[in-house]
């Protein structure tokens, strides 16, 4: 027996361009104005704070690795804030 791999037709995009393609469209004609009102860094700082909350095993897995290296550490182990 010989296996076949399904492949996509080169017309056919793949689901991440689609769903890229629907958030920016979402974006656009949904969010437009909001949008228009914030600062770029602003409303891509609350895009990643939204990614980060939907992906709760990836945020806290940076929180944790950021919080260690940002807090002050004495040889005896004491934590100072």
């Amino acid at each position: 027996m010989s296996e076949k791999t399904a492949s996509l037709p080169d017309d056919q995009p793949d689901e991440i361009s689609v769903l890229r393609k629907q958030l920016a469209i979402s974006l656009k004609f949904h969010h437009s104005k909001t949008l228009a009102k914030l600062p770029k860094e602003l409303a891509i700082q609350t895009l990643m704070e939204v990614w980060n909350a939907c992906h709760p095993e990836i945020a806290t897995k940076i929180s944790a690795s950021e919080i260690s290296e940002d807090v002050p550490v004495t040889k005896e182990s004491t934590i100072y804030l």
